[in-house]
């Protein structure tokens, strides 16, 4: 596995470098910044895209090899999305962490009272959860996030315990359904064109760092029946998810303009004023747009 996710990260690499740093519509969202600080926006936005597919893509492996849950799907997904990123052992890597963790900070101070009742963690409980695996795999590393996140001393002692039973869990639960015949399932990649002109820049980031084919590259090691989507669309909403009645992986434009507006108004001081938060919609959901991104905040799924 640790091979495999090598190769996915030199894939993730050669496409992050084509990312477009100003795009002609992004220029009103990023006038204000510099070069340095547009640079950090558009890695930022693409860090937090990056955990939300490989989220969905816990919800499609649960889905489609019928896998048992032990507690929360949403959870679960979260904790995937987070050791497959820990498991690169790659400072990118470790950076698209650090700044998911400050999505969830920045999409729970977007938010209003919480939903409780939500089948999402909140979002701030998200982040902690987050860090707690990051500490896990290596304290020293990540103890500057626990830091920032206010984690104390007690309780990122109990991280490496929680850390290596979700590992051994999530990899061994995944081993069997490895393929080992050398070759890749066949998964269909889309990034469809938006309808609303001022999508267009976003989806044209989107299509450029090739999230999508990152996900794919990763998870084509799965014995996976053909017919599965993996598809970049305008939604109507900031939003990712997996339908597993259609077998499809959506993740939406909107979702990249959310972070991105969300991170500028954070960098020009106005942290937590974000008028929508990101709506993260539930990726076992069968397809619906309820999104993933935050519990506490009506987040993508």
């Amino acid at each position: 596995m640790r091979f495999i996710l090598a190769l996915a990260a030199c894939v993730v690499l050669a496409f992050a470098g084509a990312v477009p740093a100003r795009a002609d519509d992004m220029k009103q969202d990023m006038d204000s910044l510099s070069d340095a600080q547009v640079d950090e926006v558009v890695e930022f936005t693409f860090d937090n895209a990056l955990f939300f597919l490989f989220h969905e893509m816990g919800h499609m492996l649960i889905s489609e090899f019928d896998l048992p849950v032990l507690g929360r799907e949403e959870d679960a997904a979260d904790m995937l999305s987070t050791l497959i990123l820990l498991e690169m052992d790659d400072p990118m890597f470790d950076k698209a962490l650090v700044d998911s963790v400050e999505g969830w900070q920045l999409s729970s101070a977007a938010g209003g009272d919480p939903d409780l009742w939500d089948t999402h963690s909140l979002d701030q409980q998200r982040a902690y959860n987050m860090v707690c695996m990051m500490v896990g795999k290596d304290a020293k590393r990540f103890r500057e996030a626990a830091q920032n996140v206010g984690m104390p001393e007690d309780r990122r002692e109990e991280c490496a315990d929680e850390y290596g039973k979700a590992h051994d869990s999530w990899f061994k639960l995944l081993d069997s359904h490895v393929r080992r015949d050398g070759r890749e399932s066949s998964i269909k990649v889309r990034y469809l064109d938006p309808k609303s002109h001022d999508l267009a820049d976003y989806a044209e980031m989107v299509k450029l760092s090739g999230l999508l084919d990152i996900v794919q590259k990763v998870v084509a090691i799965y014995k996976l029946d053909d017919g599965i989507k993996l598809t970049a669309d305008e939604c109507g909403e900031a939003n990712s998810y997996w339908s597993p009645a259609d077998r499809e992986l959506t993740f939406c434009y909107e979702l990249s303009r959310w972070y991105l507006q969300a991170k500028v108004e954070a960098l020009s001081g106005n942290g937590g004023q974000h008028s929508a938060a990101a709506d993260d919609g539930g990726g076992d959901t069968g397809g619906d747009t309820g999104g993933d991104t935050g519990g506490d905040t009506g987040g993508s799924e």
